[in-house]
């Protein structure tokens, strides 16, 4: 059996859920620089680039950012209220 392993929330701000095992965790927004520090449940996290991307089912343009080859929309982040 492998072992579990327990997601420190208390730094993060967003979650954009991949599958009932994977999230990407948005723990930063540095507004001044645009851009914003992310992981996949809390491994590894990086500075990602604000960027936007067509979207084939409204027709514009969407601000997010990609994180290692998967854009992750802004406006499909839910806000998240960790330890505060």
């Amino acid at each position: 059996m492998t072992e579990s392993k327990m997601i420190d929330l208390t730094d993060v701000i967003g979650v954009y859920t991949l599958c009932n095992t994977a999230a990407v965790l948005v723990h930063k927004i540095d507004y001044g620089e645009e851009k914003v520090l992310a992981s996949i449940n809390g491994e590894s996290p990086e500075w990602c680039s604000l960027t936007e991307e067509y979207d084939d089912t409204t027709g514009e343009q969407e601000l997010g950012f990609t994180l290692s080859s998967l854009f992750v929309p802004l406006s499909e982040v839910m806000r998240f209220y960790g330890d505060s």
